[in-house]
């Protein structure tokens, strides 16, 4: 499911982008085990405007990025920002049906964007079939109370049905094929999970 115009507008806004580069990414990559793990390639599912870009290249040193959004506009948007860096690539993609090879990324990001998908089982699915063995899928989302609720729903355009929490999340997780690393759970309101695809 698409933005609608008023979440366009907070997802980028600097503010949200000082709070991601300075605040988010630091948590996430804290959750990384020492030595970080090598990013030859990453994806980026959901890439908005771009602002995951520069953070997942520095923060996790993604040597190829992929990002991928639904929305062209989106797609256009984060692809002009990002004119001058080499080591991208970008593509209109549905998250549930994504045109990549199997075992194709080291790590894929989704920076609060599951919460948009209604089938995000399938999405995640997905992502267990283009991480490599041993990849890492790096989550930040938002949950169940945070997005069906009456305030949320007046200002926001967000799946109703099928959402999760973060009991539900890590369980699915699980079922598909992922060890859970590390996780944090914030009042069930929103949460962060590093989890790795389990060599079979």
């Amino acid at each position: 499911m698409k933005l609608n115009p008023f979440e366009k507008k907070i997802v980028q806004h600097p503010l949200r982008f000082w709070l991601q580069n300075h605040l988010e990414a630091p948590l996430l990559t804290s959750m990384m085990p020492k030595p970080m793990a090598l990013c030859e390639r990453a994806l980026e599912i959901g890439c908005g405007f771009g602002n995951g870009i520069q953070l997942i290249r520095e923060h996790f040193g993604a040597g190829h990025l992929t990002a991928v959004d639904i929305d062209p506009d989106m797609v256009a948007s984060a692809q002009s920002r990002s004119q001058g860096l080499k080591g991208l690539s970008f593509s209109v993609a549905d998250a549930t049906c994504l045109p990549f090879a199997d075992s194709e990324f080291d790590m894929v990001f989704d920076f609060a964007v599951f919460h948009h998908i209604p089938e995000w089982q399938a999405a995640i699915k997905e992502v267990v079939r283009v991480l490599k063995p041993n990849g890492y899928f790096v989550i930040e989302d938002l949950y169940r109370a945070a997005i069906c609720n009456p305030l949320s729903r007046r200002l926001f355009e967000h799946p109703q049905q099928n959402r999760f929490n973060h009991s539900e999340l890590l369980t699915v997780l699980r079922q598909l094929g992922f060890e859970i690393v590390r996780d944090r759970n914030a009042f069930n309101l929103a949460g962060m999970v590093l989890a790795q695809k389990i060599l079979r």
